[in-house]
């Protein structure tokens, strides 16, 4: 009987490896992994005492960082409230190739609302965007009709600031299409962590890596995302003074 009892246990711990491999196995092929790198440069600073300017150029790369998924040039405003909130709204030109290999024009346009406040150490920030990206044939006639997706995006961050001059942080966001009723719900999410270093004469550079995840389509997409960026933030100039 015990032999039984034992021939019968290593049948089913046997059983259960198999599922485990192959559960794995099917796991491992229905998603898809990329490496990409991103690049930022901006420029930035206060116009009057509560309403800023600030303008970027970036380049995108994907498919393990061989070739261009997107580069853009974005003109952004900011307005900063009473008691932390903060509104802004930003317009966007991208160039990315299509299936031909030849550049489109792409136009983006986003409102934010944001609320920061401290609390001990920490720095905490959360931001709403709407997002819209119009099709082409909105600006061209003879292009048909494409994709125009609205997006709500919902962003928090949490940065330390008593390292002196190094800020490190951590940032969760999701992606809710709207205009797509077959994409009902948060389809993509980022986890991101990232380190900025205050250089002289108002600079700064930023290192961050990202995990960005997309289950709009049939397969899961994954992709991990290492980022560099250089910003530069010029002094308002002060009013002179008025000769009594």
């Amino acid at each position: 009987m015990m032999r039984i009892k034992l021939g019968r246990l290593r049948i089913m711990r046997t059983k259960a490896l198999l599922l485990f491999l192959l559960v794995c196995g099917f796991s491992g092929q229905a998603q898809e992994w990329d490496f990409g790198t991103w690049h930022k440069l901006q420029v930035k600073g206060a116009l009057t005492k509560k309403l800023s300017l600030s303008i970027e150029q970036q380049l995108r790369l994907n498919s393990n960082s061989s070739s261009v998924d997107e580069t853009f040039t974005e003109l952004g405003l900011n307005y900063d409230l009473p008691k932390g909130f903060e509104v802004g709204a930003a317009y966007r030109l991208a160039w990315s190739p299509n299936k031909v290999g030849y550049y489109d024009n792409q136009h983006r346009y986003n409102i934010d609302a944001s609320y920061g406040r401290k609390i001990w150490n920490l720095k905490t920030k959360f931001r709403a965007r709407f997002q819209h990206r119009p099709s082409q044939s909105l600006f061209n006639e003879r292009l048909k009709p494409e994709d125009s997706p609205i997006f709500v995006r919902l962003k928090l961050s949490v940065s330390y600031d008593k390292l002196k001059d190094w800020k490190p942080g951590i940032e969760f966001e999701t992606f809710i299409r709207t205009d797509n009723p077959n994409e009902v719900g948060a389809k993509r999410f980022r986890y991101k962590i990232f380190l900025d270093y205050n250089l002289p004469k108002r600079q700064e550079l930023g290192l961050f890596y990202m995990l960005q995840t997309n289950y709009s389509g049939k397969t899961p997409e994954f992709q991990n995302i290492v980022g560099v960026s250089y910003s530069y933030e010029w002094k308002r100039p002060k009013k002179k003074k008025k000769d009594k």
